[in-house]
């Protein structure tokens, strides 16, 4: 499992060993927010064939017929993804102007997530005992 779907919410991360990560994350984009009923057999305007792609939607019909599931709309997972992405290529030595066209941030946005590392829990609480 790597590491992106390790963030996913649950119900999504258990379709990634169905349909793949890439067509989890088109379903989050497209229907997020929303829940979906599988039919038994899937017309080709289904929702789902235009999230998914219909190979997917097909697979989702023969694991899922006749279920509903929600999707969740991932904001958090996809700023954690995005975030660790940033910190990743700026290690790799990306300029921070770079960085903020690439991910449509500011300046002080990119800094914000560089200095917002989880990793580093070295600041202690100043109120702490």
């Amino acid at each position: 499992m790597s590491v992106e779907t390790e963030l996913l919410p649950e119900s999504m991360a258990d379709l990634v060993d169905i349909i793949g990560l890439p067509a989890v994350l088109k379903l989050m984009d497209s229907l997020g927010g929303t829940e979906v009923w599988v039919p038994q057999r899937i017309p080709h305007n289904h929702p789902l064939v235009e999230a998914a792609g219909p190979e997917a939607a097909q697979t989702l019909c023969e694991y899922m017929a006749g279920e509903r599931f929600k999707v969740p709309r991932g904001r958090a997972f996809k700023m954690e993804v995005r975030n660790r992405a940033i910190r990743r290529e700026r290690q790799e030595g990306a300029k921070l102007a770079d960085l903020a066209l690439r991910y449509e941030l500011t300046d002080r946005q990119v800094m914000n997530i560089l200095n917002a590392d989880p990793a580093d829990d070295r600041q202690q609480d100043m109120f702490s005992c």
